[in-house]
């Protein structure tokens, strides 16, 4: 960088050069989640999320910063140079929004008018108006273009923004729970029927796409205190690699595309998807806090999946397979809370914030879970013993052998639970379990067995 005049102001623009975040994006964001979780709430409640608010606006957590702008802009401070900012925000809330790292001396708001300043550099994005270029001694561009146009005095090239953060921020890891809408085609042998397994695909996207959109919103409602997280701080929304507008946009566009697949599906297909984005708004915003009624959630939109499976296909559930879900899928949504108090024991903390547990609740949340695990296997023992298998496989008697399976499987994994060696998602972390893939693998040659 140029080291200029000293006694010119260098001039820089908050957003889109300082600030790696839209704050108005972010503070629309901000009264939306308070709307829908007034709406959402009781009276109780809203007087706890009212004495919430304090501490959870927009300001309030350190906002991600272009470190390369940042740095240059000491840099000129250090040798005492007159440094400027460009910004329609009141000057009490550009201190909170920079806090510790406020070297301002004066606040300008160039959309207004360019005052009297007659001498300054200038640093800005590609969004800066061009009267404000043209009366610029030197001008520094910030973008995410990686070579500097030639009249630019020099460049600023930043990560903002990009495929592979855009990508991160579906988590299409987790669209393996997805895999779920295919339980139906397999239990009632239509696997090779090419309309319902051609459905069932349509599905799986569709499901996928209104969970990412889901995980794109709460992230987007929780920007502020996943800053204050000392991991998810480093989400692409909250470290401001994709901005909140982009983040709405790619958002709508998930919900375009579940929309135009369940126009390839029965009608049915379109309400279980509508309930299942409506879960998990509800979830993200209210029902998460709530104690029981969490896991309740969880096991539901676990027990969705498979249902919309079952909507692809127009096909019946039948009551053991349901059962099955619910139960099964509730014990999971209870190891993963169990997870989370084990690790929060383990940091000799009481309880986390946000959610109805605390440590002390441990034991019955084993004990709960354990028990809505086995209450599966007794559900699995009632259909292996019914009139019902027969319709689907020739030799039923074989898939006796998945009772033993599913009992080992649930025994391990909350015994690993309880040692503390389950620190995510219990389904994530089966897919990485070698005894998990293991026991999967084992499943499905009995299934086969028993055809």
């Amino acid at each position: 960088m140029p080291n200029p005049d000293p006694q010119n102001i260098l001039l820089c623009a908050l957003e889109g050069a300082l600030l790696k975040t839209d704050l108005k994006s972010e503070r629309f964001l901000h009264r939306i989640k308070n709307k829908l979780e007034r709406l959402l709430s009781s009276k109780l409640d809203r007087q706890r999320l009212k004495s919430e608010r304090a501490d959870t606006s927009v300001s309030r957590f350190e906002i991600p910063l272009n470190l390369d702008v940042y740095e240059f802009l000491k840099n000129e401070k250090s040798k005492g140079r007159r440094i400027a900012l460009d910004t329609t925000e009141p000057a009490n809330s550009i201190h909170e929004i920079l806090s510790d790292k406020n070297i301002f001396d004066e606040i300008i708001d160039t959309s207004a008018a360019l005052l009297d300043v007659k001498n300054y550099d200038y640093i800005g994005s590609d969004k800066t108006s061009q009267a404000v270029w043209n009366g610029s001694s030197a001008r520094y561009l910030v973008s995410t273009s990686t070579s500097t146009p030639t009249n630019f005095t020099s460049h600023f090239a930043t990560q903002s923004g990009g495929l592979k953060p855009a990508l991160k921020t579906l988590r299409a890891y987790q669209w393996l729970k997805n895999l779920l809408v295919f339980v139906p085609i397999i239990t009632s042998q239509q696997f090779s029927n090419p309309e319902a397994l051609r459905n069932s695909i349509i599905m799986f996207f569709c499901f996928s796409a209104v969970a990412s959109f889901g995980y794109i919103v709460n992230d987007l409602l929780d920007l502020q205190s996943d800053r204050a997280h000392r991991i998810k701080r480093n989400r692409p929304f909250a470290s401001g690699a994709i901005s909140a507008k982009q983040g709405m946009f790619i958002a709508l566009t998930l919900l375009l595309v579940a929309a135009v697949g369940s126009f390839f599906l029965p009608p049915s297909s379109a309400l279980v998807l509508l309930c299942y984005l409506l879960l998990t708004i509800s979830y993200s915003l209210y029902l998460k806090t709530k104690l029981m009624i969490d896991v309740v959630s969880l096991g539901g939109m676990f027990t969705l999946r498979v249902i919309g499976g079952a909507a692809a296909i127009d096909t019946e559930l039948s009551f053991y397979l349901l059962s099955f879900s619910i139960f099964l899928f509730s014990s999971l949504g209870m190891v993963k809370r169990y997870a989370e108090l084990h690790s929060l024991k383990t940091q000799k903390k009481l309880a986390a914030r946000g959610r109805g547990y605390r440590v002390e609740d441990m034991a019955p949340v084993r004990i709960i879970g354990i028990s809505l695990g086995y209450m599966s296997v007794f559900i699995m023992g009632l259909y292996i013993n019914s009139p019902l298998i027969t319709q689907y496989y020739s030799h039923p008697k074989v898939i006796w052998f998945l009772f033993p399976l599913l009992t080992y499987w649930l025994g391990r994994l909350w015994i690993l639970a309880n040692r503390g060696e389950v620190n995510e998602d219990p389904l994530i972390f089966a897919i990485k379990d070698r005894a998990s893939l293991m026991v999967a693998a084992l499943s499905a040659a009995i299934l086969l067995a028993a055809n």
